[in-house]
């Protein structure tokens, strides 16, 4: 337990943390965006994974930007589709989004047979490239506590550091713009913007668009960073954790940040417990972050409905 306890409050399992948290910040922040405009994106799972691959193949031939920005169009393609038979063919939003991660998971496996020459596990034969970390060791020579923060501030990946800023920036377009207004307002009583003119089929539309580019970039962190290459349904659930961390945060982008932190200290739990607990079997190791993920929802609805019964007898 000592063991455990110095490993947490370690420079190094805080840098675990940020790594984990990415992926699921950013796709966390993609689903908060189209549920706000009414269009719940059940399909981040799918378009992290298609982005892991498209960001992996691209970054064998291009330079390593290139390849995120692949991956992040990747995922607003796919997020156009899915409000073309959504939006325009009228079919369920749900449907859509299973439909979409069932396509992601067996289009991914074939086109990496296809790129690796027959292998439909990883990714190892291909030279991809990795997104590169920010290096901040000159904040050593600040007296006192420059070593403490270039151990806890350095080596996180550029897209940590986006990840961050988006946070803010989607805030700010969120609260504080008559744009994100209107994308509220398409999701809580779309009668009211469109008696105002508001094209709501397009909010939504672009909403979708714009949930499917922030899973790319989720999944271009995953396959660039986290891990340099790609593995067969490499997103391991992360999509639906995203989910869960845009309920648990209160559909809110601060709340989610601070959501899919904590799923990602429990992730990263995961991945340093082997190595200290190895009598402990590491499939119920692996389980912690979904485990966790089930509990926090049952206890934000427990919550939520309490709530619920002590304003009805009020």
């Amino acid at each position: 337990m000592t063991e455990l306890l110095l490993t947490v409050f370690s420079a190094t399992f805080f840098v675990t943390v940020i790594r984990t948290t990415t992926p699921l910040l950013f796709a966390a922040l993609g689903g908060l965006i189209s549920d706000l405009s009414g269009a719940l994106n059940v399909a981040l799972e799918g378009m992290m994974l298609v982005a892991c691959l498209t960001a992996v193949v691209v970054s064998v031939y291009a330079p390593w930007y290139v390849a995120v920005l692949a991956a992040l169009v990747a995922g607003g393609l796919l997020g156009a589709v899915m409000a073309f038979f959504h939006l325009k063919l009228k079919a369920d939003i749900i449907l859509v989004g299973f439909a979409v991660n069932i396509f992601a998971t067996g289009a991914t496996v074939y086109a990496l047979t296809l790129a690796t020459g027959g292998d439909k596990g990883t990714s190892i034969n291909l030279p991809s490239k990795a997104v590169p970390a920010v290096d901040l060791s000159f904040l050593s020579a600040i007296p006192g506590i420059g070593p403490t923060l270039t151990a806890f501030l350095s080596g996180h990946s550029i897209l940590s550091w986006l990840v961050a800023l988006t946070v803010f920036l989607i805030w700010f377009f969120l609260y504080r713009t008559p744009w994100g207004l209107w994308l509220r307002g398409v999701g809580e009583y779309p009668a009211a913007p469109e008696a105002a003119g508001i094209a709501v089929n397009k909010v939504r539309a672009w909403s979708l668009v714009v949930s499917g580019a922030l899973a790319g970039l989720g999944g271009a962190q995953l396959a660039m960073f986290n891990y340099v290459g790609f593995t067969r349904e490499m997103t391991a659930g992360r999509g639906f954790i995203a989910l869960g961390a845009v309920l648990l945060g209160a559909r809110h982008p601060v709340g989610a940040m601070w959501a899919a932190l904590l799923f990602g200290v429990f992730e990263a739990l995961s991945v340093v417990m082997p190595n200290l607990f190895n009598w402990i079997p590491a499939e119920l190791i692996h389980m912690i972050p979904f485990v966790v993920t089930v509990l926090a929802l049952v206890a934000f609805s427990y919550r939520i409905q309490r709530r619920l019964r002590t304003r009805g007898l009020a």
